[in-house]
């Protein structure tokens, strides 16, 4: 595949891609279905004005905030855009946070944290440049959140072009395998009582940058082992991600119960009933003094 990098077009090029294709990658936006995270055909002119990884990582947390929406009511940003980096509770104050579930009775229940490196390193003439910076701002924000918020389940995805596959040599893994060595160790935290500096879970996200596959996304988990050179060979599509988001989330708060045989459906509704008329019980039941006799 021939990708192209708008950070390596000579102005002549990317006049020539303005041209064939009507518009400018700077104004590509985050609105599509399926297992795409973004669409080279929808684009606005007010998305123009800002910078192009702003703006991605904009689209992106609309994106994955309404593929999560049907479980998280009330999540942030709202599907027409609304509550971009809306603000959560952290030890240090508020804090900004690129897609926020928060309710009353949970404070902050999930965030998600997007990342995206866009531009290729003019020396190195690799992605890895500001790995570093990202680690350290992911780490800041986990801590924070966790600190305050111990139960909250916190996800990264960090975005890369999916030309940082292909920048290998023999003394260096690809930019690709790269950030997964580096952030597998910002994954991890399954229980509340392991390091509040670590997310729940940390995805790779690699965009095409193809012109006539602009937008093409697929992700990979970092726990998973990447090649050296090249694509990796298993990969999730957004709707996975979005699945392993939900029950990450359900393991911290909606933990299941395992029976040794087959328990009947009827027997999981009795449950839920005889729950939440215990729940009722224990209400009816404070301030009043035990039997006597």
């Amino acid at each position: 595949m021939a990708a192209f990098a708008w950070a390596q077009m000579d102005e002549r090029q990317r006049k020539a891609f303005k041209k064939s294709h009507g518009t400018d990658p700077k104004v590509i936006v985050a609105h599509a279905a399926g297992s795409l995270a973004f669409n080279y055909g929808a684009f606005t002119a007010q998305a123009g004005k800002k910078n192009f990884g702003e703006n991605l990582s904009r689209h992106l947390a609309t994106r994955f905030s309404a593929a999560l929406a049907h479980a998280f009511p009330g999540i942030l940003p709202s599907p027409d855009g609304k509550g971009h980096e809306s603000k959560a509770r952290t030890s240090k104050g508020y804090k900004k946070l690129d897609v926020n579930y928060s309710t009353p009775e949970l404070g902050l229940g999930l965030g998600v944290s997007i990342k995206t490196i866009n531009a290729i390193d003019a020396k190195s003439k690799r992605f890895t440049k500001n790995y570093t910076r990202v680690d350290a701002e992911l780490r800041a924000e986990a801590a924070d959140y966790h600190e305050r918020q111990p139960y909250a389940t916190m996800v990264a995805v960090i975005f890369l072009p999916v030309a940082a596959c292909e920048d290998a040599s023999e003394k260096d893994p690809s930019s690709f395998g790269a950030a997964v060595r580096l952030f597998r160790h910002r994954a991890g935290r399954h229980d509340t009582a392991h390091s509040g500096m670590l997310f729940e879970r940390v995805f790779i996200g690699l965009y095409d940058t193809d012109p006539a596959t602009f937008g093409e996304t697929y992700f990979v988990d970092v726990t998973s082992p990447p090649p050296w050179s090249g694509r990796p060979r298993s990969s999730l599509s957004f709707d996975e991600v979005v699945s392993a988001i939900i029950a990450e989330y359900d393991r911290r708060n909606k933990p299941e119960f395992i029976w040794e045989s087959a328990v009947p459906t009827e027997a999981y509704e009795e449950e839920d009933e005889l729950t939440e008329e215990d729940s009722d019980d224990e209400e009816d039941q404070e301030g009043v003094p035990p039997a006597v006799g």
